[in-house]
């Protein structure tokens, strides 16, 4: 899973005394972890660092820290796991990282959470100045990924019948994330009824691997999805219902061969 992340660093004021006494380890004052959500029930490792400053060792420096709950906005296992509140900067190195987990599924994009993680002891000394640091959180949604073509099977509907056909996903209004299809009844209007398929605001609607199909057909009927049987892999498998009531379970298959996405509710 890709992720990026940024170290700020803070300079300080032309008439402070700094002073370095020895070797000691230390945490950033501020990092920046950008990550991607994917909804694929996997975190991420958080890639915060902490660092020895002096000369790296011939065998590795153990640390232990904490998470200073009340100066954080994430939320420990909703936002974050920690796998362990101890870690190590390796033999021969500088640098090491804070066991902790980023849970990116649970972080909604725009959120912006912080963990502000405290260092309570380590086989070298510790700096008071250096001994917090706070660690800003954000994901990020790739580009678009669903406007494409596909085949669709419309089974276990309302007609009692099976329809088959071709459609595609396309993007409306310019506006990634929100898509349209010719046949929003996947082909039950035209076969139950003879009609021309739903028009009105009926939307797919996906954002970071949650899907979701709503609006009024030009009935004024209301359409849900209400259930994820299957994605992750050649075939998209949902169950949809409207306020007519009309139903259906309908099996979406890309037609170049590709997998779908994570998706869910």
């Amino acid at each position: 899973m890709f992720f990026s992340v940024i170290l700020l660093t803070i300079s300080c004021s032309k008439n402070e005394n700094v002073v370095f006494n020895g070797e000691f380890i230390q945490l950033p004052p501020s990092f920046q972890g950008l990550y991607d959500r994917v909804n694929d029930g996997q975190g991420t490792p958080s890639g915060f660092t902490v660092r020895l400053v002096g000369p790296q060792k011939t065998s590795p420096v153990n640390f232990s820290f904490e998470v200073v709950d009340t100066s954080s906005t994430a939320i420990e296992n909703l936002h974050y796991s920690i796998d362990s509140n101890s870690g190590m900067i390796p033999a021969e190195s500088n640098t090491g990282v804070v066991p902790i987990t980023i849970l990116d599924d649970n972080i909604q994009p725009g959120e912006v959470l912080t963990i502000v993680v405290r260092l309570t002891g380590a086989d070298v000394d510790l700096n008071d100045n250096y001994l917090e640091g706070e660690y800003t959180l954000e994901v990020l949604c790739g580009e678009a990924t669903l406007a494409v073509p596909y085949m669709f099977r419309n089974f276990d509907n309302f007609a009692n019948q099976e329809f088959t056909g071709e459609d595609a996903f396309r993007i409306f209004d310019n506006n990634p994330g929100q898509y349209v299809v010719d046949d929003f009844s996947f082909g039950s209007w035209g076969g139950a009824y003879g009609i021309d398929p739903p028009s009105g605001t009926l939307r797919f609607r996906e954002n970071c691997g949650t899907i979701s199909l709503s609006g009024t057909d030009n009935y004024g009927d209301t359409w849900t999805m209400t259930e994820i049987l299957e994605s992750n892999g050649p075939n998209f498998t949902f169950k949809y219902e409207n306020t007519y009531p009309e139903f259906g379970t309908v099996t979406l298959t890309m037609s170049d061969g590709t997998n779908w996405p994570p998706l869910k509710l």
